[in-house]
């Protein structure tokens, strides 16, 4: 009986409302999605013109992107760009992040505190900054460019295969991406009863059998849910594949996605939106069967946890600096040499007589950006600028109230049916990749639906589709929050006769506050450096 739906229960209520809300925010959106690859669309009466009646079912969709004239350049080239690109991306970041963190988490490396937060600021910069900063390296003057620093210092060329294609974007995408991989297998690396690689290694066991045979079977959650993310992100992601592949005309599934859009065929963009879909899904399915096919992964007992970090002796400094080095270059010289490069009036001229404020304090000028004022002059910019802002505090502010009271349902509702659907269903935007959960959003309020007005091109559009996609984030941060809450506070609330309202403002919310503002804070952050889920 414990799976009854009890419509007493404030949470019951909370919840039922919140699957009501969440359905329309993630559940139409997709049921849009595929009708509108069925359907005849308004742009195809101007495309088409022939036997075209808006709205009427068709297969003409799906027909063009898997067998007509646009197939093999607009679906299949541009899929095998994306498996090519994903697969060097995750194999990038499966190398670094577990090198990073069996250093920090298994040797005695120095400065591995120090070493450890600086290894996640590559992902708190916004993806396109490594991309720019690539390209402001190896870019030449072959391919009708300025020359990049190393032409200008060094007179080398670089090939265009290092300037632009699958190389550089699975480079760029794979050290921006690795924090996700360095923070879970830190996490599993340091789970590990070192009583247990010393028992094989008693028994005369090889360090490279121990590896295969004990410690990288009892990690294998934390590879696929690297492996998982990887996917994800890479498939997802739109500036660096469109910095570093758009210019060679070397298109992946987003990037053909947003083209598809701008000339409006949306029927043939969410085809393509459903095949990252339905790859993403195939990597949550073999994830699951992966780990559930081993009856445990536990290591963790009543007895503890008995840690023998590896001595690297002699070693240790030389190593420690090799990984201050290279986090220098990832974290570091990107940020460092796109503020240079803002400095130079000329581009590729990398000289101190270059030397300028023109771009941010100069006013109009014909010769420089089309007559663009500096940023800090430019009223264009400085809106923006304001509404990136409002638009990260409000979505922030949104997402983690629904997100404390959505876990406040999950965790108090334990084992009912309404909290169980809730929490899977808040879940689903995690899965879509940015470019085509904002393609959905276009598509579902480009026009007017019930009583919903036609908010394409609005602020409200853009508050709607950052509290969907970012919701995920704050509904793990209240349920964890929540969960530290015994319930026996509440039970004596309700016992003085305290109204739900009462109980959850005077004591829930107080004491799961920090959550609310670390997931509040998540999704601001995120929401400020975001770029394909709104371009």
């Amino acid at each position: 009986m414990r799976s009854a739906i009890n419509f007493r229960r404030p949470e019951t209520v909370l919840g039922l409302i919140f699957i009501a809300v969440l359905s329309y925010l993630i559940i139409v959106p997709l049921f849009i999605l595929v009708r509108t690859t069925l359907v005849w669309g308004p742009a195809d009466l101007r495309l088409r013109g022939v036997n075209v009646v808006v709205g009427e079912p068709t297969l003409y969709h799906w027909r063009q992107m898997t067998s007509g004239a646009l197939a093999q350049a607009a679906f299949y080239r541009p899929l095998i760009n994306t498996l090519i690109v994903t697969a060097a991306t995750v194999a990038i970041i499966l190398l670094v992040s577990s090198l990073m963190a069996y250093l920090v988490v298994r040797t005695d490396l120095r400065w591995k505190k120090f070493i450890s937060n600086l290894a996640v600021v590559p992902y708190i910069l916004p993806s396109w900054v490594l991309a720019q900063a690539w390209l402001q390296v190896f870019k030449n003057s072959n391919i009708g460019m300025s020359p990049g620093l190393l032409e200008y210092y060094l007179g080398w060329q670089a090939p265009d295969w290092l300037v632009f294609g699958p190389l550089p974007i699975a480079i760029t995408m794979g050290l921006h991406y690795y924090p996700f991989g360095f923070l879970l297998m830190a996490s599993a690396l340091s789970t590990i009863d070192s009583q247990l690689e010393e028992a094989a290694e008693v028994l005369g066991a090889s360090r490279s059998y121990i590896l295969r045979k004990v410690t990288l079977p009892i990690i294998m959650p934390a590879i696929f849910s690297t492996v998982l993310l990887g996917m994800a992100r890479a498939m997802g992601t739109f500036g660096t594949p469109a910095i570093l592949g758009l210019p060679e005309r070397y298109y992946v599934l987003s990037t053909q996605i947003y083209s598809l859009l701008r000339t409006q065929r949306e029927g043939q963009a969410f085809i393509l939106a459903l095949a990252l879909l339905l790859i993403a899904g195939l990597g949550l399915y073999l994830n699951a069967r992966v780990t559930s096919a081993r009856r445990s992964y536990a290591t963790i007992g009543g007895k503890g946890v008995k840690r023998r970090p590896t001595r690297l002796g002699r070693w240790n400094t030389p190593i420690a600096v090799v990984v201050l080095v290279f986090l220098l270059l990832v974290a570091v010289f990107p940020l460092g040499l796109l503020t240079w490069s803002s400095f130079m009036l000329n581009a590729g001229d990398y000289s101190i007589s270059n030397f300028s404020l023109h771009y941010w304090t100069g006013e109009s000028n014909p010769r420089f950006v089309e007559g663009e004022p500096g940023i800090l002059r430019n009223q264009a910019i400085i809106g923006g600028l304001w509404n990136s802002v409002k638009l990260a505090v409000v979505g922030g502010l949104l997402c983690g109230v629904m997100g404390m009271l959505i876990g406040y349902v999950v965790v108090k509702g334990k084992r009912q049916l309404v909290p169980r659907v809730l929490e899977q269903v808040s879940f689903v935007p995690m899965l879509i990749p940015s470019i085509v959960f904002g393609a959905i959003y276009l598509s579902l309020f480009a026009v007017r639906r019930g009583p919903i007005p036609a908010l394409y091109g609005t602020f409200a559009i853009l508050v709607l589709v950052t509290v969907a996609k970012q919701l995920p984030y704050t509904v793990r941060s209240g349920v964890s929050a929540m969960h530290q809450v015994s319930g026996e506070l509440e039970e004596a609330a309700v016992v003085l006769g305290a109204s739900w309202w009462r109980r959850f403002r005077s004591i829930v919310f107080p004491l799961t506050r920090s959550g609310f503002v670390a997931g509040s804070l998540i999704v601001f952050i995120t929401t400020m450096r975001e770029l394909s889920l709104y371009i």
